[in-house]
């Protein structure tokens, strides 16, 4: 995962760490990268996340706190589904794959929103428990 690189170092800080880093922007090549790890075009993954394509793309040094956010919670769902579902290619697939649990939406449709982050996180915790319907 090249944006583990990138985001791993944040996902393992604390919830007050957390927030101070995102405040102070991330780097504009996490989009790029996070992009690259779920094969996505650069232009789909900001749609995905309620980002405008072209606004990132004249990003060159930090995203604003909106879209560093954003770009988090797609990496925490990305690594989630891939420790629930055993590897990266399978966590990709599901990622795109319309759920039933989620009225047959694609996980990553639902990622523009903490709400719609929450679904995706419940219903990988009922995957991992061996809940899901």
């Amino acid at each position: 995962m090249k944006s583990a690189a990138l985001l791993e170092p944040l996902y393992r800080a604390s919830g007050v760490d957390r927030v101070e880093r995102i405040k102070q922007g991330l780097p504009a090549s996490i989009i790029p990268a996070l992009a690259n790890d779920l094969f996505l075009s650069t232009k789909d993954l900001a749609v995905s996340l309620g980002l405008s394509p072209r606004t990132l793309r004249n990003r060159t040094r930090k995203l604003n706190v909106d879209e560093a956010q954003r770009s988090f919670r797609a990496f925490r769902v990305l690594r989630r589904a891939t420790e629930v579902l055993g590897s990266e290619e399978v966590a990709r697939n599901w990622l795109k794959t319309g759920q039933r649990a989620l009225g047959e939406r694609r996980p990553l449709d639902l990622l523009a929103l903490d709400v719609g982050v929450e679904e995706v996180l419940n219903v990988l915790g009922a995957i991992e428990e061996g809940s899901y319907l």
